[in-house]
């Protein structure tokens, strides 16, 4: 029996555009994609590819944001912004079901009420990829089956465990979370979401021998809290092949460069090609 390959998708913002670039090069290379599991930015692009549409062409709808941050498509309303965002995947997901997709999907969100990690793989599409992307204070909660659903990365950006749960001989994982070493310890938040430096020092410096400000120490704390918790997981759940494309030059909710992280996914994957292929060669996944 052929072996059963799950693509594992994290998220990241703007930097899940890397996912696209590894998605090319796994089809160029004849790497079978036989599950997606997606979260936030994975979530979008797991569930745009598995419908059919073709990593060109979701790099082209991808590119229709370039120039832009998040904020800059409606800077006053959350609620708004997630239409947005809405009206884009209705341009290739409209009215379409998890049961309609060339490749099995499952997208993950929180129960930001009960605390629940939710695993969606039936249902209509576009509300599930919204409660995944649904990060907060960015987007309002989804109302989905009763359940107050919120982007699954505020548990875990990537969910290898998902992948594990289901059952999953090869597991490929593509983790766009920026790593705690590439933050200047004590940068302020809004530089740090939105991927540009702010014209004055409003929260406090770079400088780690400084004393932080309150926003800054609350923004390092939550890194360090995020980063142990990704770490933990992918140890407890560990993928056999683990990509993690240089994007931490990226801000997540920054869109003004889509070609270098697209690029970027396409080097990384590139790079672990060898050891992708070896999974299959050897046997050990027959």
């Amino acid at each position: 029996m052929a072996a059963k390959t799950a693509l594992v998708l994290g998220g990241g913002g703007s930097r899940g555009i890397a996912h696209i670039g590894v998605i090319d090069v796994l089809i160029e290379n004849n790497i079978p994609i036989d599950t997606i599991v997606g979260t936030s930015m994975g979530a979008i692009i797991g569930c745009l590819f598995a419908s059919g549409v073709q990593p060109h062409v979701i790099a082209e709808e991808m590119s229709a944001l370039q120039g832009n941050t998040i904020f800059s498509m409606n800077i006053f309303s959350a609620r708004a912004r997630q239409r947005d965002i809405e009206k884009q995947l209705e341009r290739q997901l409209k009215g379409m079901r998890f049961a309609d997709l060339k490749i099995p999907v499952c997208v993950m969100a929180v129960d930001v009420v009960t605390g629940q990690e939710v695993a969606i793989d039936n249902g209509p599409l576009i509300p599930a990829i919204l409660a995944s992307a649904a990060v907060p204070a960015v987007f309002p909660p989804v109302h989905i089956n009763g359940q107050q659903l919120a982007d699954g990365g505020v548990i875990d950006s990537l969910a290898t465990s998902q992948a594990h749960t289901l059952g999953a001989d090869v597991i490929i994982a593509v983790d766009v979370y920026p790593a705690l070493n590439t933050d200047a310890p004590w940068v302020d938040p809004i530089s740090a979401i939105m991927g540009f430096e702010l014209p004055f020092n409003l929260f406090s410096g770079t400088d780690w021998t400084q004393t932080p400000g309150v926003m800054a120490s609350m923004w390092r704390s939550f890194r360090v809290m995020a980063w142990h918790i990704h770490q933990e997981r992918l140890k407890n759940y560990p993928p056999d092949v683990l990509l993690r494309p240089d994007v931490s030059n990226y801000g997540s909710l920054d869109f003004t460069d889509v070609e270098g992280p697209y690029l970027a996914g396409r080097i990384e994957a590139e790079k672990h090609l060898d050891s992708i292929k070896a999974l299959y060669n050897d046997g050990s996944h027959e």
